[in-house]
């Protein structure tokens, strides 16, 4: 479907939607907007976007932890897990 198919058709959807679906058109909207300005390429925990540089950054971080033995291990972890 070429672009301007898709764009009529989307406007079709928008005419006819109820608010529940341009509530839902809108937040789609305002959050690929937001990730195109931040170019986000993942999301922390809190679910704040990374870029590519700060997600790498991240990774570079994970290892240190790791080479510095700041882990747990997957025993400690299912150990651990009984307690919950």
């Amino acid at each position: 479907m070429e672009t301007v198919d898709l764009k009529k058709s989307v406007l079709d959807y928008i005419d006819n939607a109820d608010e529940r679906l341009l509530k839902l058109i809108k937040a789609l909207v305002e959050t690929y907007q937001e990730d195109k300005k931040t170019d986000a390429v993942a999301y922390n925990i809190d679910g704040e976007p990374l870029t590519l540089k700060e997600y790498n950054q991240e990774l570079l971080n994970a290892e240190a932890e790791i080479e510095n033995g700041k882990y747990t291990a997957q025993e400690d972890l299912e150990k651990e897990s009984e307690n919950w």
